[in-house]
């Protein structure tokens, strides 16, 4: 037994001693084996990931720049008519106006009026009668401001400085009156007749002031 033990060990160190040599060299030649395909494998994703990218950049680009959708599209500005065609529209509507209101159509007339002052709202003609309309429904802040507009547009127009007249008459304000009265004169001489027989300056007839303008 000894001797059987003793050959059998010395075989078993002999064999560990044989596989202990190489042993070291064949486990770190594997490894280095592991990591070199690893190594490979790596670079050829990496590769296979940047060639994709640039695919994709590629094909976004070949459309061009792209365009913002949070940008408003521009807003056209409105047409603007020229004057002649509004003053054209405004003296149809006032027209209108002027047939209801010798009709007796008041309300009619008023809403032509206000329609020929939207289209044009330089349309003094639309703003005197309109006046007279504000002063038959006896609301003379608004007459007054309808009657200073035209004058001011066109300071030559005579009708909105007699009708100021008219309205300054007819609230006892006759020095108002008055001056508006020589002022629609002075524009117009055959504004005498006019006033002499017009009941609304009925307040003036007897003063010194009128007799000296009309006479």
């Amino acid at each position: 037994m000894s001797y059987i033990h003793q050959a059998l060990k010395k075989a078993q160190i002999e064999r560990d001693d044989r596989y202990g040599k190489y042993g070291g060299i064949i486990s770190s030649r594997s490894k280095r084996s592991g990591l070199v395909k690893k190594s490979i494998l790596l670079i050829v994703v990496s590769l296979v990931i940047l060639f994709l990218a640039f695919m994709s950049y590629s094909w976004l680009d070949l459309d061009g720049p792209q365009v913002r959708t949070n940008i408003a599209p521009k807003q056209r500005k409105p047409v603007q008519l020229p004057v002649h065609e509004k003053t054209a529209d405004a003296m149809e509507l006032y027209e209108r106006g002027k047939e209801d209101h010798k009709s007796g159509r008041l309300n009619r007339a008023k809403m032509w009026y206000e329609k020929a002052l939207i289209a044009d709202p330089g349309c003094v003609v639309a703003l005197n009668n309109l006046g007279v309309l504000l002063i038959k429904d006896r609301n003379y802040p608004a007459a007054v401001s309808r009657f200073e507009k035209a004058i001011r547009l066109k300071p030559e127009y005579v009708d909105p400085y007699y009708n100021l007249a008219c309205l300054f008459a007819l609230t006892d304000r006759p020095e108002q009156a008055l001056r508006y009265l020589k002022r629609a004169i002075s524009i117009h001489p055959p504004v005498k007749e006019w006033a002499k027989e017009d009941t609304d300056l009925g307040n003036l007839h007897d003063l010194a002031g009128f007799k000296g303008i009309v006479d």
